[in-house]
């Protein structure tokens, strides 16, 4: 498989853009760690903006190396660039925008511009007007690569990109700092740099996030009911997708379940008997287990979950369920009145749980400008990203929903595609992106 990393040294900017953008990549290194792994693995190596220099010159041998091995480098407003790179040669000048302010007046620009013979796929997913403002630095043209920006009325560049090299390595280089911007939650301009460079990374690479790998479902034989625990129509849903639905009892739970990739619980479930699970489940989700559970809180058998709450039935109107965020694509195929059952409201859901810390609230329920998230999404917290998550819905078991159209009874299927396909982003800063 093709792998893109992503360096840090460990700034809050930077950590933040990683996770932004973690379903667009595949490991998380600290700038420490560097000499305990073998880049090799990787396709392509970012150094995000702003490494402190000292940091990264101790392992200027092992990234040329890399290179020279055929990998991609790719270096965002690293100081002293010139002094790391070797396997291409760069002459760093101290270049700066003459008026930084240019964006506040009428008529003003900014002297940056992409050259006229530049045909390059970079521009197939980024348009140039995103490369526009202040710059850290810039590159001689003396190079041998090619300029994808550059600075008017000089012979400076902005970003290069060095292709084909000996051994078949590649690096990219730009002293703009996008990573650093965005992640500091200003100048949406260098978001929407980022919103089209991973994408085209990832197109450069051969890579292609939406392809899914197979992956099993153990569905908990929870209620009691045959038709809820094991519902007749719910594993053709999955077909064609990759997912192998398998079903187990609980009492006990066996270890073959702890190997899924994702567990379902249904919301008919004894929660006294699952608190003796609570250390084995987290440690499941840990270690990048996915789970759903439908559940009305009683017992906080999770240490993470908060009691249920019913919403005021009266206006009737209250019990109606209303996406809010789907930034992993649970919702995507359900009509408006999803959560109906024969055309009466009340049966998906009738209330909601808090929110637990970093939590995202995926349906809203109760008056039209309440905060009541019906459904939410929560993963384990870890610096790299990779931690499980939970998907709670506060109502009824999911598995007949919805009830008509083209994709009836489709939504747990749709749910745990999606938690495969974005099983690298991370929560809440999934999120972040999805109204940009």
């Amino acid at each position: 498989m093709k792998k893109i990393a992503y360096v840090t040294t460990g700034k809050s900017s930077q950590l933040i853009s990683y996770w932004d953008y973690a379903h667009y990549m595949d490991q998380l290194i600290y700038a420490d760690d560097l000499p305990t792994l073998d880049l090799n693995e990787f396709d392509a190596v970012i150094l995000s903006c702003g490494c402190h220099i000292d940091r990264i010159l101790p392992h200027k041998q092992q990234l040329n190396d890399y290179v020279r091995n055929g990998g991609f480098l790719l270096l965002f407003a690293l100081e002293q660039a010139d002094q790391l790179l070797d396997v291409v040669q760069v002459e760093w000048v101290d270049s700066k925008v003459k008026d930084w302010l240019w964006w506040t007046k009428p008529g003003g620009k900014i002297e940056l511009y992409v050259p006229d013979h530049i045909e390059h796929s970079f521009f197939e997913y980024v348009q140039p007007k995103h490369l526009h403002w202040h710059w850290h630095g810039a590159f001689k043209g003396n190079h041998n690569g090619t300029t994808l920006l550059a600075v008017e009325d000089t012979d400076e560049s902005i970003i290069i990109d060095f292709k084909d090299l000996e051994g078949g390595g590649r690096v990219f280089i730009t002293t703009l700092d996008p990573h650093s911007h965005n992640g500091q939650r200003f100048m949406p301009v260098t978001t929407k740099l980022l919103q089209g460079f991973y994408p085209w990374l990832n197109h450069e690479l051969g890579i292609d996030r939406n392809k899914l790998e197979p992956f099993t479902v153990a569905y908990l034989q929870t209620t009691g009911i045959n038709t809820e625990d094991t519902p007749p129509f719910l594993a053709e849903t999955f077909e064609g997708t990759g997912g192998n639905l398998q079903y187990f009892g609980v009492r006990p739970i066996p270890d073959e379940v702890w190997n899924a990739d994702i567990i379902y619980i249904p919301s008919i479930c004894d929660q006294i008997w699952m608190q003796q699970y609570s250390d084995r489940m987290m440690e499941y989700i840990n270690n990048n287990g996915q789970l759903i559970l439908n559940i009305e809180v009683a017992v906080c058998w999770l240490p993470f979950l908060k009691p249920f709450h019913t919403v005021p039935p009266v206006p009737y109107t209250n019990l109606k369920v209303r996406v809010q965020n789907d930034p992993f694509e649970f919702f995507r195929n359900m009509p408006e009145d999803f959560d109906g059952w024969s055309g009466i409201i009340g049966q998906y859901a009738r209330g909601f749980s808090p929110l637990p810390e970093h939590a995202l609230g995926l349906t809203s329920i109760g008056a039209e400008h309440a905060k009541y998230a019906s459904d939410y999404i929560w993963q384990y917290p870890t610096i790299d990203g990779s931690g499980g998550k939970v998907f709670v819905h506060n109502g009824d078991n999911m598995i007949r929903y919805p009830d008509h159209g083209e994709y009836k009874n489709c939504l747990v299927r749709d749910i745990c595609v999606g938690l495969m396909k974005y099983r690298r982003a991370v929560v809440p800063f999934a999120g972040v992106q999805v109204h940009e």
